[in-house]
């Protein structure tokens, strides 16, 4: 397959070696023209163990070439690849410029109608891009020039770029079509790699939450193994211990989007490390707005719900997890008591209660719990879903009820119950 690559810099460069290793006839294209003299004289314009070696490879076998010409690189491309930069501004914004006019020069050359390609853009852009600012200019060329779009997130860390781009752990695409051929060809070089379709903005995204994960990781790790540093902790022992647990700790437990956090640890826990933080004078930004967010979700659960205007609505769920009798620190009880306070009439339904258990200023709700899905769910204006397992009585619940789905974040049809997510 012929690949034209605009943009030679970390990730364009090594794209480049990368599918030449892959036997790929790659063409790269850059208005710098250092970059263009370096790469066609065997030379990486980029630091990346690996890269020279499979440079001077693919030069060899005739498989690399480079121009500053745009009509060069796009003459015999089967696809385009779209590496460009996307730097922020101050204010945090990107600068969506080169990705714009890489996409004007492609439209240009297109509109002579000699022939089309596919184009996948892998700079890291902002969820909407694709389709508010890149298929717009695609869409005034004729029907039959214009191009398949994709979007292909890259996840190579600087340092062993080579080894990310074969040994991945998945490769997302987002495209309007999963049936096409040749992404499917040039992307599944290794039947072991996952290769999973899904929707531009939706591919878009998952770059940003994968930074933003490993930013908060080392920001947690460096804030929690500091503040136990002042306490004369061990904290290379500490940190062993923690990496030992593979089933919670090192896993996607607790990583699914849902209800706010509860119960009688989380909250305790995190408020006694902000108490050690303070007895030190040891500040833990991370750590110290958990809380916080965690409030500020629940803060929206319950506006979602006031806002809606229903005066009759069904609970389903007021323990603080599934699985389990215990209410206390519930977000759901404060969920409860914040919809009451409101004039809300409520009604709950929780096969985990044990009306014995609840305390004294949980008496308040004992009136509110249903027996029955029935009973609950009746009259029901709408119903909040606060833990797993609706699907088991869905059919007890009114057709005209509007559900607010907090458990997994998926609007439900009560019309197609088999068609819901739940995990």
């Amino acid at each position: 397959m012929k690949i034209a690559i605009f943009g030679l810099g970390y990730v364009g460069v090594v794209n480049m070696v990368c599918f030449s290793k892959l036997g790929h006839e790659v063409w790269g294209c850059d208005v710098k023209s250092q970059k263009v003299d370096a790469i066609n004289s065997g030379k990486s314009p980029i630091y990346e163990p690996g890269v020279d070696e499979l440079l001077s490879e693919g030069i060899q076998k005739g498989l690399i070439h480079a121009s500053t010409n745009t009509r060069d690189v796009l003459e015999n491309a089967d696809v385009v690849l779209v590496c460009v930069g996307t730097p922020s501004t101050a204010d945090g914004k990107v600068n969506l410029d080169y990705t714009e006019n890489t996409t004007l020069d492609m439209v240009d050359y297109l509109k002579e109608g000699n022939k089309t390609f596919r184009v996948v853009y892998r700079s890291t852009i902002p969820p909407g891009t694709i389709e508010h600012t890149i298929l717009p200019h695609f869409k005034t060329l004729e029907p039959t020039v214009q191009p398949v779009v994709a979007f292909l997130p890259e996840f190579l860390r600087e340092g062993s770029a080579i080894k990310d781009f074969f040994n991945c752990s998945r490769i997302v695409v987002g495209t309007n079509d999963e049936s096409d051929e040749v992404i499917k060809a040039l992307l599944s070089f290794d039947q072991n790699i996952p290769l999973v379709f899904t929707d531009y903005k939706t591919a878009e995204f998952v770059k940003y939450v994968d930074n933003a994960f490993h930013a908060m990781k080392i920001a947690f790790a460096n804030e929690v193994y500091g503040l136990g540093s002042e306490y004369g902790v061990n904290v290379e022992k500490a940190n062993e211990i923690f990496l030992l647990d593979k089933h919670l700790n090192i896993a996607p437990t607790y990583l699914r989007p849902g209800l706010p956090f509860g119960g009688s640890c989380l909250p305790k826990d995190l408020r006694a490390i902000q108490n050690f933080a303070v007895s030190k004078n040891y500040d833990i930004p991370v750590l110290s707005n958990i809380i916080q967010s965690n409030n500020l979700l629940l803060n929206r659960m319950i506006a979602r719900v006031v806002n809606s205007g229903f005066r009759k609505v069904g609970m389903y769920g007021l323990t603080f997890k599934s699985g389990t009798d215990d209410v206390r620190e519930s977000p759901m009880l404060r969920l409860f008591n914040a919809l009451k306070d409101h004039g809300i009439e409520l009604k709950i339904y929780d096969q985990d209660i044990n009306l014995t258990t609840l305390r004294i200023e949980q008496a308040a709700v004992v009136k509110h719990i249903a027996n029955s899905p029935e009973e609950a769910f009746i009259d029901a204006e709408g119903i909040v879903v606060c833990k797993k397992g609706f699907e088991s009585i869905v059919n007890n619940v009114p057709s005209t009820a509007h559900i607010f789905n907090f458990y997994s974040l998926k609007d439900f049809d009560i019309a197609n119950p088999q068609e819901r997510l739940y995990s």
